[in-house]
């Protein structure tokens, strides 16, 4: 509510007909991997107040083999996701004022507490912006909580992990 929403990205059809007729947008199919090796790919993505996502959460799922599934695609798709945000945040005239991202509550235990620039592969990126590549892109540990959709009026019991922050920009 009192959002206007730009653009959406999935690299399902029908999730992406689904949001592009819920919100009356013309979004095309694009796997969020395509902007893991290219800034210029993310940096075609519109400017915005706000980013919202929600990587796919079935590699992190403890119903995912038992819990003993294969992690690597979960956090290789998350930390483009965070790559993504890191950018648009520390971006020369930047105006993202926050963001937030939905997932499992077991995929705290193979996240990083915080990722610098080098680690989101951003070290040539952070050095043309005047940015130490060894800083901190994005904080985890002091920007995540846990939180249970029965809380919040819910019949279900559902546990996701939701981190973000509302970013504070020096004047």
């Amino acid at each position: 509510m009192g959002f206007n929403i730009l653009y959406g990205y999935d690299h399902w059809r029908p999730a992406t007909e689904t949001f592009n007729h819920n919100f009356g947008l013309e979004c095309e199919v694009k796997n969020i991997l395509d902007f893991k090796e290219s800034t210029n790919e993310i940096d075609n993505i519109p400017d915005t107040d706000i980013i919202i996502g929600s990587p796919p959460c079935v590699s992190f799922s403890s119903s995912n083999k038992s819990g003993k599934g294969d992690k690597s695609l979960g956090l290789e798709l998350t930390e483009v996701f965070l790559k993504i945000v890191a950018v648009k945040k520390h971006q020369p005239n930047s105006i993202l004022k926050g963001w937030f991202m939905e997932n499992v509550v077991n995929s705290k235990r193979y996240l990083q507490p915080s990722y610098t620039f080098k680690d989101l592969g951003l070290t040539q990126w952070a050095k043309e912006n005047r940015i130490g590549p060894n800083k901190i892109a994005i904080d985890l540990l002091e920007n995540s909580t846990i939180i249970n959709s029965a809380d919040y009026g819910s019949i279900q019991s559902r546990k996701r992990v939701i981190s973000g922050e509302i970013i504070k920009r020096k004047n």
